[in-house]
């Protein structure tokens, strides 16, 4: 029925609108060296792998971290967020596998641009599934490539460690084929035109994306009375880190309770208290946020759990929370106030969970997939 649904979509003409993109290019540093793509050859589809992560999560991340690691464009459901020009390299595919030189006859890093897609959390996958198709097919009409050839997952380039986007896609009764059939859809229907509109019995196809040219966006320190796509980001990593906003949650403006659990963060931490996130609180509240190691096989009770039980399952979950950084406190196997309040700041990070404290199978669902991640 789901696949359905995306057709039913396509076919009232979603694909067809133009999106915005937005151009808002990190720094030059280790996440964008200033090097020129020669031909752009191919696409490598990949998606963050990271749920609830949105576009401008990520583009503040690789910004002020500035990992060894890149890709040109990450997409949600609000943004197609370019990070690194077109017209440069990213690093986005493991530079030792082979699979890229021999499809394609070029390291992907140098001859294919990467493509992100924001996903789980309060992300509405199928806003940014459209976004994620039609800038496909924007990029296959721009560079002249065949959705068909061009296009190539992440996973099936370097298959002993990724997934993405199959994964994800698959998640969401999506296979690659379909995406790819969809991509191809896309582009029949695009001529990047932005001249005037078509007579009225004819198809009206894609015009050209309007660019919003933003530069740089992120000016810290950030502080009470800013707003936007990157307040929202540092307040879901406070509610991640342990630090809750009961009243207005992760609603992209800087007020007084986002104040408080920002002092309250640097204090615990032993920063500067001051209430403003400049470049040392941003550091360490990542830093603590990824201060976890792979769980492939970790395991998870089944059933539900709730305030008040014992046992063995409890110890499960109390382990599984501390290992994704929401700390219960004691792994005792009491189900306290502690894990009760670890198991409501988790629920609070997704729109499709009931932030009730309980512990039950749409929870485990995904416990699991941060786990896993």
């Amino acid at each position: 029925m789901q696949c359905i649904a995306l057709y039913e979509i396509l076919d009232r003409g979603v694909n067809k609108l133009a999106y915005e993109i937005t151009q808002d290019y990190i720094r030059t540093g280790n996440s964008r060296s200033g090097q020129r793509i020669s031909t752009v050859r191919f696409i490598v589809s990949h998606d963050t792998g990271n749920p609830g992560s949105t576009a401008y999560g990520n583009r503040n991340y690789f910004d002020t971290q500035q990992p060894d690691a890149s890709a040109h464009t990450f997409i949600d459901d609000k943004y197609i967020l370019e990070i690194i020009p077109l017209t440069e390299i990213a690093y986005h595919v493991r530079s030792n596998i082979t699979a890229d030189n021999r499809l394609y006859g070029a390291n992907a890093n140098s001859a294919a641009i990467g493509v992100e897609l924001c996903h789980g959390g309060k992300i509405n996958f199928h806003a940014a599934y459209d976004r994620y198709v039609w800038y496909h097919a924007y990029l296959c009409d721009r560079f002249n490539l065949d959705p068909k050839s061009d296009i190539v997952a992440h996973a099936t380039l370097d298959p002993s460690r990724r997934s993405d986007p199959i994964g994800i896609l698959r998640t969401n009764g999506i296979s690659w084929s379909m995406f790819i059939d969809d991509v191809a859809e896309a582009l029949q229907n695009f001529d990047g035109a932005t001249t005037s509109s078509p007579p009225k019995d004819e198809p009206k196809k894609a015009s050209a994306p309007k660019r919003v040219v933003k530069g740089t966006s992120v000016r810290l320190p950030i502080r009470e009375g800013a707003s936007g796509p990157f307040v929202r980001d540092i307040q879901q990593q406070l509610i991640k880190a342990g630090y809750r906003l009961p009243r207005y949650g992760a609603d992209g403006v800087f007020g007084e309770e986002t104040e408080n659990a920002v002092m309250k963060f640097q204090k615990d931490h032993n920063l500067s208290v001051d209430g403003l996130v400049g470049q040392v609180t941003l550091s360490k509240l990542q830093q603590v946020n990824q201060q976890r190691v792979s769980a492939p096989d970790f395991p998870l009770p089944s059933g539900i759990l709730r305030p008040g039980d014992q046992g063995n399952s409890v110890r499960q979950l109390q382990r599984a929370l501390k290992q994704i950084n929401f700390n219960p406190g004691s792994v005792d196997g009491i189900y306290g106030p502690r894990t009760e309040d670890a198991v409501k700041r988790f629920q609070s990070m997704y729109a499709a969970l009931s932030v009730d404290g309980v512990y039950g199978p749409s929870t485990r669902k995904y416990i699991r997939m941060e786990l896993d991640d």
